[in-house]
């Protein structure tokens, strides 16, 4: 097929749109600048209120996406022996040289004032800063949310609903492939889904009450067994990202989910 100069530019421009609407939308995550200046304190709880949380970094691409959208110093959600406010459990980090340096690192400086991380401009690097100091700040907004944190099913289930959230369901091969992306970053072996198995009723349901006939069982598991289920939930594994029936009171990290799946 013979094209014109003029077609080969309208179809490389297209195909160039394509391309960003493609990354765009495997981007899960969004950063929103509050100009507003608030405290640490006041920051975490307009955002985990407003949004999904102060801003957490796992890499050079969240980095750069933060500096993108200010040049003033703002707070991030990095705190208390230099943890995140989400416990989403990113080591990625971006101190200044000689950073941090308050006087019991991570905790209190010479004052017994509590540190917390600021991004300074235009470097776009990480300093410790009293956490009374008012700044604009950084929250984002994801739909899903990994708690690095081990909790029993039941405490975790709680902890997602406490912030209106929800265990979260996989309903579709889409919801498994971002959920499995997660779970990759997860501390422990297994993530806690939203699955449970009644016994009375001998099937496995989702919390949030969807109906759905995906599943991702591993061999011997779920619907691929007849060993007793009764008291089991349902978990991810982190390396391979198919379903297992766990105890309900073994402890792991956790999933949220700000959608309805």
């Amino acid at each position: 097929m013979n094209l014109s100069l003029l077609e080969r530019v309208i179809i490389s421009s297209l195909l160039k749109h394509l391309l960003v609407f493609q990354i765009d939308t495997n981007r899960t995550r969004k950063y929103i600048l509050i100009t507003e200046k608030k405290t640490w304190s006041e920051a975490q709880r307009y955002c985990q209120k407003n949004h999904t949380d102060l801003a957490s970094v796992k890499d050079e691409v969240e980095k750069m996406d933060i500096q993108n959208i200010t040049q003033e110093e703002v707070w991030i959600g990095l705190y208390r022996e230099w943890r995140w406010s989400d416990q989403s459990g990113s080591t990625f980090r971006n101190w200044m040289a000689g950073e941090p340096n308050g006087a019991d690192v991570g905790t209190q400086n010479k004052k017994h004032e509590e540190l917390c991380v600021e991004v300074k401009f235009p470097s776009g690097q990480w300093n410790d800063h009293t956490s009374t100091t008012k700044h604009p700040f950084i929250c984002y907004d994801d739909e899903l949310v990994l708690v690095s944190e081990n909790k029993t099913w039941s405490e975790a289930l709680w902890y997602c609903r406490d912030r209106d959230m929800e265990l979260v369901s996989v309903h579709n091969h889409s919801i498994q492939h971002w959920v499995r992306q997660r779970a990759k970053e997860a501390t422990s072996p297994f993530v806690w889904l939203g699955l449970r198995y009644t016994c009375t009723l001998d099937f496995w349901f989702w919390v949030n009450g969807e109906e759905s006939c995906f599943h991702n069982w591993a061999d011997g598991e779920g619907y691929n067994t007849s060993k007793e289920q009764c008291g089991n939930t349902g978990a991810m594994q982190r390396d391979r990202g198919q379903w297992v029936g766990k105890s309900e009171t073994d402890k792991y990290n956790f999933i949220c989910s700000k959608s309805d799946g």
